[in-house]
């Protein structure tokens, strides 16, 4: 956006304005090297006044640089911007965590968008293919690994149900198997907010946590791996509560 600034006649400004006037504008991009639009944009007087003045843009912005030097500042260069259009993990994860933690809870899209973020929605939902995922990468970068399900083997019981089919009680047998999905594992940590169910805690807020993801009724009490009998529990709830059955979920 362009600003309609009165320009002063280059006869009537010394050389010491003109300095001031490139320091101001050095300091409002935080002393990073800037350019004779940005220039333009942002003071009162044109940068045609500063090349007059100093024989062009770089000899103005190497004096600039002096007498910033005998201040103790630097005119530091431009950052890249390749930074933003090709962010690190690490990057992202950072963005995520200053919002996630200014929120006090998991971004929705919305929110995401309204926070002014340096980088768009549609970036995490790219990299991690889907928002939900990327949340989830981003606990795991928090808790330092990844989350803990219970023992990963392939135990499978059998349930014996009926179904009503054509005026017939038919019997049908269903098989569950203790291991977790990963596909239900991301629905039951968005389901509960990334949080210990228990307790509330989350690695986004609270340092050291780490999230299991449980069975409420054990699946050694015939409790079934479906969505309403798992929960995520922080490691201190799931360590205390053994191999109980809890009653209801706390949220």
């Amino acid at each position: 956006m362009d600003y309609d600034f009165q320009r002063y006649r280059a006869d009537k400004i010394p050389r010491e304005k003109v300095l001031a006037e490139l320091e101001k504008v050095a300091s409002h991009f935080n002393y990073q090297e800037y350019s004779s639009d940005e220039f333009n944009k942002n003071s009162e007087i044109s940068s045609g006044t500063v090349k007059n003045e100093f024989g062009s843009w770089y000899k103005a912005l190497t004096i600039l640089k002096d007498k910033l030097r005998e201040k103790g500042l630097d005119l530091s260069p431009r950052k890249s911007r390749s930074n933003l259009l090709h962010p690190t993990e690490e990057q992202l994860f950072e963005e995520m965590d200053g919002i996630w933690k200014k929120l006090g809870h998991r971004p929705s899209s919305s929110e995401w968008k309204a926070s002014s973020p340096k980088f768009s929605y549609g970036t995490y939902r790219y990299r991690f293919n889907g928002w939900t995922n990327a949340c989830l990468k981003f606990i795991e970068y928090k808790m330092g690994g990844s989350i803990i399900v219970e023992p990963n083997n392939n135990e499978i019981v059998e349930d014996n149900s009926s179904i009503l089919s054509e005026g017939r009680t038919k019997s049908l047998k269903i098989s569950y198997s203790r291991n977790i999905p990963l596909s239900m594992r991301i629905r039951v940590l968005d389901r509960d907010n990334f949080r210990c169910v228990f307790c509330g805690r989350s690695p986004t807020t609270d340092i050291g946590i780490k999230l299991h993801i449980d069975h409420i009724t054990p699946f050694s009490k015939g409790g079934k791996t479906t969505i309403d009998n798992l929960q995520t529990l922080c490691q201190e709830c799931n360590l205390g509560k053994s191999n109980k059955e809890y009653i209801g979920r706390h949220h």
